[in-house]
């Protein structure tokens, strides 16, 4: 059986006795039905985890902190994936697996064709519901470190980031082979766009800062498909996914 996985921001040193939040300490104990005594791992985000037993106190879930693991699972590849919002579980997808695929930042883009209102009070709702599902990932995948989700910006705002490396973004039209390009630095930035893509001003916006247009096959992909596929081919080829 595979030893469960926790994230939890705090402070983590061997020898100590932490209290879990409620949200750990709801799926640990009502979802996996854990018992005391039970081992688990524990990691913060800053490298490395920790095992860890169970201790239960009433309501409260406090875990004894043991041996620290310098397990690294991060890939020497920089990868943004700068996704077009989509909606519902679309987007949750997109961020979900290239989590697993080992992308290190997540930037959410409003399009012309994103139907989802991120302002306001929605916008925060949104931004922790995804933070919620990188987190998830990490916990599922094994990864240690805990990718960047980035505030949203309008896709118009692109000129104003400051991205290192190549440029990519899938167009159905595009005529640049991704085999004939190399990154200049260990850093990809793949622009995915919403449900029904990019307009085609938006392509023309896009390639003018830079991005080069890549096409993956004949097929028209849906947008969480096409950062899964985006993704994988780029760690495949430049990444560690390659032998």
């Amino acid at each position: 059986m595979r030893t469960v996985r926790i994230y939890q921001d705090i402070d983590l040193q061997t020898d100590s006795l932490v209290e879990l939040g409620k949200e750990a300490t709801h799926h640990l104990k009502n979802v996996l039905r854990l018992k005391h005594e039970d081992q688990i791992n524990l990691f913060n985000g800053r490298g490395g985890e920790y095992s860890a037993r169970l201790k239960y106190s009433g309501k409260k879930i406090l875990a004894h902190i043991g041996d620290f693991h310098n397990i690294n699972t991060e890939s020497d590849l920089h990868i943004t994936l700068l996704q077009g919002v989509s909606r519902g579980e679309r987007m949750d997808i997109s961020i979900q697996k290239a989590v697993e695929l080992g992308a290190q930042k997540i930037l959410p883009v409003v399009c012309q064709r994103t139907v989802v209102n991120l302002k306001g009070e929605r916008q925060g709702k949104k931004m922790r519901h995804w933070q919620g599902i990188i987190i998830n990932a990490c916990e599922q995948s094994g990864r240690n470190i805990v990718p960047e989700l980035l505030p949203s910006i309008k896709l118009s705002e692109l000129n104003q980031l400051n991205l290192d490396g190549l440029k990519l973004t899938l167009d159905p039209e595009g005529q640049t082979n991704i085999h004939s390009l190399k990154p200049e630095s260990q850093s990809v930035n793949l622009l995915i766009g919403p449900e029904g893509g990019l307009s085609d001003d938006e392509i023309n916006y896009a390639r003018a800062t830079g991005f080069k247009g890549i096409r993956l096959g004949p097929r028209i992909l849906r947008t969480e498909t096409a950062a899964i596929a985006g993704i994988t081919v780029i760690q495949t080829i430049w990444g560690d996914f390659k032998p």
